[in-house]
């Protein structure tokens, strides 16, 4: 169970029709790239995107420039795996809060 009331995530609409959520694959936070903030969601997406590494990969740099900001509606974590970059997350879970979504039908 999740204590804080709202959660913000980073998020990849796939054809599946899921949204893959960033995930942190090391450091002291590994797992979803929960935000406490919509705002802190936007830098986080800001701050990888000019991240110096992302010019010896502009797939991965393409990608996180897409990432949307969506509000995490559950109490419960997002299941995760240890290493995992993305977590598929059903959209009934998650409430976008950027223009950018598109809903699949």
């Amino acid at each position: 169970m999740m204590n804080h009331e709202t959660y913000y995530v980073l998020g990849w609409p796939q054809p599946s029709g899921k949204i893959a959520i960033l995930c942190r694959s090391r450091g002291n936070n590994p797992g979803p790239a929960y935000c406490w903030s919509k705002r802190e969601a936007i830098q986080l997406r800001t701050r990888l995107a000019n991240d110096k590494r992302g010019e010896q990969n502009p797939s991965a740099r393409r990608i996180i420039r897409q990432l949307l900001v969506y509000r995490y509606l559950s109490n419960h974590p997002l299941p995760w795996r240890n290493g995992d970059l993305w977590v598929y997350c059903d959209p009934g879970y998650l409430e976008p809060m950027e223009a950018g979504f598109a809903p699949a039908y």
